[in-house]
Parts: structure tokens; sequence; C-alpha cells
């Protein structure tokens, strides 16, 4: 590496001047070959190395080897290295490492606490047995091993809730394995923006849930084999609609990505196996005919907003009998779109109108065998939307929407233990939470059940 007073790490194509500065290949040392394992080990261990005097964490170039090191600077007296989260930089792209008062905002500087993580998951801690309700017939016993998949657009992407819900189950005592699979397009994280950091991140920010999260994309891009019933025009007749053939928001190939459609027979051998398969990829197929009619169906006569859940039913169908044809035995759980943003709130003159599109969908869909639709009520009045990715709920949100698919897996015997929730009419919107019991705290959109097993409230974020 780099001798005296210059650097003793940087990112490779800066130290061969590829990226801007002089080439400095002569100075490039060699890593041994079982860095990474003892790299592992230190991290591990949680035995910290301090960086040489005068060197900062903001010099480390990688999240992992942050954890290894504490600040040699002498203004922060070396204070542990703490890395940014895994979908986020702290003050510009590349910047991953910083002294822990500074990802804390505990020292002078600019607030840099929304884009810190952590270097481990903390130890799990169980819900109490008074805030879970069991029963005797399931498929996956009170301890067992649990296996559940998400197939989503950028609610899945730009939201925590799949990482919220997979960590719940944890403290309900379940073994949640999730392994990575090869369906194209997949991710183990929330991808493409920062989410909201919610205040029990720390529970399931290093975790890997992988799922399918594609920003913009409706229930055809996960229904069809390839593009060859797609025309010179580049669309396809599904439900007796022109639809274009084209994955992205409004239909644009520029926000197409690096997968074009992802087939059904993908989707069903990467879930075979699973307990859950969790599809949130309908959203955008109303919204489309609403912002972007031409561009998603056509030129010629258009579907309107309840039109289109003909062309929702028949892509989930498509969808839903290729993971059956696979495996009967998977359950396929639905997730209703939920109400939309008025900045930051519920949007109340457009209620009548989700309500119908979700009711149209659910009987359509329901009558597939294994297949049930999940409700999604927000409450009223309260803040339950970002100001990061507009209409997409916050850590609120994800809460009600992770113990809702929950419930739904009680309710559906996929699971042996289930969480305590209360009416929702009588908690989703309370926020006197250290008044609650287990089951209204649970229920409730602003509260929730601490690692003290206490009801605390529960904040949208940091953003």
């Amino acid at each position: 590496g780099a001798a005296g007073a210059e650097p003793v790490c940087q990112p490779s194509c800066w130290a061969r001047g590829d990226c801007g500065g002089a080439d400095q290949t002569e100075l490039i040392g060699e890593c041994p070959a079982d860095t990474a394992a003892s790299l592992a080990a230190i991290v591990s261990s949680g035995e910290r190395t301090q960086l040489p005097d005068g060197f900062g964490c903001d010099e480390v170039t990688d999240r992992t080897a942050c954890c290894a090191f504490a600040d040699g600077r002498a203004r922060y007296a070396g204070q542990e290295c703490v890395p940014a989260r895994r979908n986020a930089y702290f003050q510009q792209p590349g910047s991953v490492c910083e002294a822990s008062c500074r990802a804390t905002d505990t020292c002078p500087g600019r607030h840099l606490s929304a884009y810190a993580g952590f270097c481990a998951a903390p130890s799990v801690s169980k819900l109490p047995a008074e805030a879970l309700v069991t029963q005797a017939e399931a498929r996956v016993p009170d301890t067992g091993a649990l296996r559940f998949y998400v197939v989503g657009s950028s609610n899945a992407a730009w939201q925590n809730w799949p990482d919220l819900m997979h960590a719940i189950l944890r403290r309900m005592g379940y073994n949640v394995q999730l392994p990575h699979t090869d369906i194209p397009g997949e991710t183990d994280r929330p991808t493409g923006r920062r989410t909201p950091k919610c205040q029990d991140a720390a529970d399931f920010e290093t975790l890997n849930t992988p799922r399918l999260a594609l920003q913009g994309w409706s229930t055809w891009g996960f229904a069809y084999e390839s593009e060859d019933d797609c025309d010179a025009e580049g669309f396809r007749t599904i439900a007796g609609w022109n639809v274009s053939c084209t994955n992205g928001w409004a239909c644009n190939a520029v926000w197409r990505g690096n997968v074009p459609f992802v087939p059904p027979s993908a989707i069903a051998k990467g879930v075979r196996g699973a307990h859950v398969v969790i599809l949130t990829n309908f959203m955008n197929d109303g919204r489309n005919a609403l912002y972007c009619p031409h561009e998603c169906y056509g030129s010629g006569k258009v579907p309107d907003v309840m039109d289109t859940t003909d062309i929702t039913a028949e892509n989930l169908k498509r969808t839903i009998r290729a993971i059956h044809e696979e495996d009967p035995e998977i359950i396929v759980l639905v997730l209703a779109r939920y109400a939309d943003a008025q900045l930051i709130r519920v949007r109340g003159e457009t209620l009548k109108r989700n309500d119908d599109i979700n009711a149209a969908v659910k009987s359509k869909v329901e009558t597939e065998p294994n297949t049930h639709f999940v409700d999604i009520t927000f409450p009223m009045d309260v803040i339950i939307f970002q100001t990061l990715n507009g209409g997409h709920a916050n850590c609120r949100g994800d809460m009600v929407m992770a113990n809702n698919v929950i419930e739904a897996m009680y309710k559906h015997g996929v699971i042996a233990k289930g969480l305590d929730l209360g009416d929702q009419d009588a908690c989703l919107g309370r926020a006197d939470c250290e008044s609650l019991d287990y089951a209204c705290c649970q229920r409730s959109a602003l509260c929730y059940v601490n690692t003290t097993n206490e009801c605390a409230p529960y904040g949208a974020g940091l953003q």
C-alpha cells in the first residue's frame, strides 16, 4: 500500500487513475488470501483496529471493513467506525464509513443518523407469550423453519415491510429460512432508493430477505414466458385490451432496467418449497390507466381503472398457476393495493375507488386454490406515507403491512403461532401506546412492542 502520509486504502479505480487523480498502480499492495475470513472474524469478535494517526473512518471504502476499525483522528478519540446503511451513503456516493458520533448526530456536523447502518444484528428479542396466539393445526410448528417470498414492484423496493416481517417472525420464534434463488431480477434488500430508517431497523437491516422488487412494474411483467406474442408496436392482448410489453413506470423502456420480464416458470422454480408467496405487484396496473393510458394501453380505446382489474386478474392467475404447477402446497397471498397518499396522509376522496379495485381483484383471484387476498387499511389523519419516496408507506405503514401478512399466514393455517392483534376499528389509530395491551398495541399503526416488551410509540422513520 501507500507509504508515509499517504492513505493506506483507496477504491481500485482511484488507485489505478481510472476515475480521477494520478495512476498509483506501483503503490498497490495485495490482500492476503484469507482477508475476507480474517475480517469476518474481527468483526464478529467486536475487536477494533485503530486506524493510523490522522486517518478517519471516512477513508474506509468497504462497509464490512468499516466495522473492524476505530477512528484515528484526534478529534474523534478512537471512536468506533460505523458503516452506512446498505442502500445509502453518508455524504456522497462511496462514503460508507463514519465515526460513531457522526453517525449518531452527537458531535458537530451534518446530521447523518438516517444514513447509518449496523455492524451486526442484535440478539433476537423474543416477543412475550402474552403477545401471541396459538393453534394446533398448522403447516409450520411454533418454532419451525419458515420460508416466504415476495414478488412485488416499488413497494417491495422502496419500503421495509418484507424485511420488517422477517424480523417479526424471528421475534415470534420462527427459524426463518430465506435462500437466494435464480429468479431473474432478485434482490435481498430494499433497492434503488433509500428507505426510511425505522426505530427497530437494527432488527432487520442486517438480514437478507430475497424478493422481486421491480420499480414501476405491473402484473404482466411476471406473467409471460416470452415476448413472442407481442406485436410490431410492442403490445399484446390481455383480457381483450392492448397492453404494452414494456415493463417499467409508464411502460417506458428508459425505466425497464436490466431484466425485460420475469417468466412465471422461473418464479415457480425459485419459490418451490416455500410456505408462502406474497404477490404485491398489481398496484401500477390501475395507475397506468389513470396517468399514462396510451403509453401502456395503446393509441385506441383504453381501459378505465376498473377495466384494468380484468387485466390484473388474468396476469395474477398466470403467475399463481405457474407457482402451483410447480408446488401446489404453496399458499399465495395477494396483497391489497393500499390507499392513495395526500402528501404524507391518506387521501380520503379516492378511498372508495381503491376499495372497489381491491374488491374486484379479490373476487377474481380467490377462486384459485390455496390463494387468499390480504386487505390493508391505513388510519386516517396519521402520518403514514414517506417524504423520501412519494406515495409509498413509511415505517408505520410497513408495520401494518407486515402484521397483516403474518395475520393471514396464521388465519390460513401456515403458522401455528401468530400475533395477537386487536380490533382494527378500535386500535389502528391509537397513539396512547403506554396504556395499550399487547393486542391493541400490535394492531396500532403508531405503536409497537419494543425489545423490552413494552408498548412504545412507533414513528414514521428517519428520512
